[in-house]
């Protein structure tokens, strides 16, 4: 036989046919001979690797018949150790097949008491869409806050990433030679969901720049470009005054939230309201003490109460210093009273007087428009909503897609807003069956979807005009967003653009991933099982994404 020449590894496709000819066998090992071909080849199949051994030509083509002789460490015996040996390392790297989980993936599912008809997992390599891996995908599941890729999508295709919000101020009485409006100042919302208190200041100069100081009537809120009902902040969990379970609005500033700041300066617990709001009167009673740090939050109350028009935040109890500090955001307010306590703290900054309150209705058709205001561009809250997984935001995108479908219709601003991005995914060839978008946002009980599904929504994204915008909108692993703290000790930095999802029993995540390989690949993964929290769940996305990363 002729020398060992090389061994080389050779990956098979997917699909794949293979033609070899005169196949016989020595040992451990099959001799293969393809057509007239002056090499010989020994291979062994190795899931879907196939490893050949290249030996010269010099001697006979095919090597004869083994002969039946007592065991010795013969050339053959020797390649064929080497072979097995090589396949022993190729099982524990090569890809799983379709429908199996890497054997890591499998164990700390196990270990965690998560079934695998528990979960659906769908990667694909982008760009040529091949599959690498498919379990569970058509099976409907929550998949949390992932549904808000289908919004932030078909946002992008329906409404372009130039596109912005306008609120618009008018006036329903005249303004005389001193800045003095005898009658209303209206703000119209136009569904701005990026309305922060820094760019809520500037329209408040806005207004003074154009004359107006003194404001003898109301504030008057008109919130009702979207048509939708009473939303119910306690509905989903019971929880109204977390800030995400804040309710869409046509008026709504700085997700109504006020964040109570606690801060050890000096000897003292100082604390403080950010932004302040009219009327919003902080009593401070902690005392300082020593200690380790258990929990920012023990050893301490807070309690508000309404007293004469003003809301009074009662801070009771004993402080750690060692904790540092510590901060509570949280929605006390409806979104109308808040806006209108921020518009007032701000105006009331700016040297400006409101004798009235505030009210919500209509813009009169008499009123005169005084100045519109323009919001951030799309792409811009598109990565507010993607990267933070803002909810209120992403209600808010799904009725302005709703409003421009039908700008002057009465019915239901969600639903429309559902119809349209129903009707887009349709035209970009992702099916829709069994879908449930539900608000758009994911904090829903009743939002369905396929990992089938959003893997071709992947696709389409990677391959449309806005794949830059819908790119820079995901999470960038150990750099910011969802996946600022994960996977940091890892060469994964940087290379995974992910979309994360949480609610009781279920984890999700949806987006790209850039391998060592220099592919780049979608993977959609939702979990849905009473085991499954935070914790565990990002352990197992974690090595779904070195997986995917390391591939060969």
């Amino acid at each position: 036989m002729g020398n060992l020449v090389g061994i080389q590894l050779v990956e098979l496709p997917v699909v794949h046919e293979l033609h070899f000819v005169d196949v016989l066998f020595s040992g451990h090992v099959g001799w293969v001979a393809s057509g007239n071909r002056s090499p010989t080849s020994c291979c062994r199949l190795c899931q879907n690797y196939i490893i050949v051994a290249v030996r010269a030509s010099a001697g006979p083509r095919y090597p004869p018949e083994p002969r039946r002789t007592a065991a010795k460490v013969t050339p053959s015996r020797r390649l064929a150790g080497i072979l097995l040996a090589l396949c022993t390392i190729t099982l524990h790297s090569a890809p799983a097949a379709a429908g199996e989980l890497p054997g890591e993936i499998s164990r700390l599912l196990s270990k965690y008491g998560v079934p695998e008809n528990s979960v659906s997992l769908v990667i694909r390599e982008a760009g040529p869409d091949r599959e690498v891996l498919s379990l569970n995908p058509h099976v409907p599941r929550n998949p949390a806050s992932v549904i808000k890729l289908l919004t932030t999508v078909a946002a992008l295709e329906l409404l372009g990433p130039a596109y912005q919000w306008e609120t618009r101020y008018f006036v329903d009485g005249k303004v005389d030679a001193e800045g003095r409006l005898r009658g209303n100042l209206i703000m119209q919302g136009g569904g701005d969901p990026f309305l922060t208190v820094e760019r809520f200041w500037h329209h408040v100069l806005a207004l003074r720049q154009r004359g107006i100081r003194h404001v003898d009537g109301n504030l008057i809120i008109d919130n009702t470009l979207f048509k939708i009902p009473r939303h119910d902040r306690a509905a989903f969990d019971g929880k109204p005054l977390r800030l995400y379970n804040v309710g869409p609005d046509a008026a709504l500033t700085n997700f109504s939230a006020t964040r109570f700041v606690i801060e050890p300066l000096d000897g003292r617990i100082h604390v403080f309201a950010d932004p302040p709001l009219a009327n919003l009167v902080v009593i401070n009673k902690l005392t300082p003490s020593k200690g380790k740090c258990a929990s920012r939050n023990a050893g301490w109350s807070l309690r508000l109460e309404r007293a004469e028009g003003r809301i009074l935040a009662r801070f009771s109890g004993k402080y750690r210093t060692r904790c540092g500090a510590h901060s509570l955001s949280r929605s006390y307010f409806s979104n109308q009273e808040y806006t209108y306590r921020l518009f007032r703290y701000l105006w009331e900054s700016a040297g400006g007087t409101l004798r009235g309150g505030y009210r919500t209705g209509s813009t009169p058709e008499t009123a005169t428009q005084l100045v519109t205001m323009t919001s951030r561009s799309l792409a811009e809250n598109v990565a507010g909503i993607n990267k933070y997984s803002n909810n209120v935001m992403a209600r808010q995108l799904l009725l302005t897609i709703g409003r421009e479908r039908n700008p002057d219709s009465e019915a239901d601003t969600r639903a429309a807003g559902i119809e349209a991005v129903m009707d887009w995914l349709d035209r970009a060839g992702v099916d829709t069956r069994s879908l449930v978008i539900d608000n758009g946002a994911g904090l829903s009980r009743t939002s369905r979807t396929t990992a089938a599904q959003v893997a071709r929504l992947l696709a389409v994204a990677w391959h449309s005009n806005w794949q830059p915008e819908f790119l820079a909108s995901l999470s960038l692993s150990a750099m910011d967003g969802t996946m600022r703290r994960r996977l940091q000790e890892t060469g994964l930095a940087g290379r995974a653009r992910i979309k994360t999802g949480l609610i009781n029993g279920v984890r999700s995540m949806a987006g790209y991933v850039h391998a060592a390989n220099g592919r780049h690949y979608t993977v959609t993964m939702f979990i849905h099982s009473p085991k499954i929290n935070f914790w565990n769940g990002n352990r197992i996305q974690d090595a779904v994404l070195e997986w995917i990363y390391r591939r060969p």
